[in-house]
């Protein structure tokens, strides 16, 4: 028994019909359609890189050996490595 068969059986049993499946689209629709979102605005919150963007906050941690040095002409932040003598 694959496991598609395993799945139909449990619904089977449980008398529950199984959810429907929608195709949202190929992956080159979603390719094609796809904004990529930048964030506006660039800040270091401790080793928290933070992002604004228009539909909310975006962080990562960065390595503690790297600060925030400003922008790019895309908006993309530079690092520099901290280096202690």
């Amino acid at each position: 028994m694959d496991e598609a068969e395993r799945i139909a059986a449990f619904y089977r049993k449980h008398g529950k019909e199984q959810p429907k499946h929608f195709e949202h689209g190929t992956e080159s629709d979603i390719k094609e359609n796809m904004i990529r979102l930048k964030p506006n605005q660039w800040r270091m919150e401790g080793n928290m890189l933070i992002g604004e963007t228009e539909h909310g906050v975006h962080a990562q941690a960065i390595p503690t050996d790297y600060i925030l040095a400003g922008t790019d002409d895309e908006g993309l932040p530079i690092f520099r490595k901290v280096v202690l003598s």
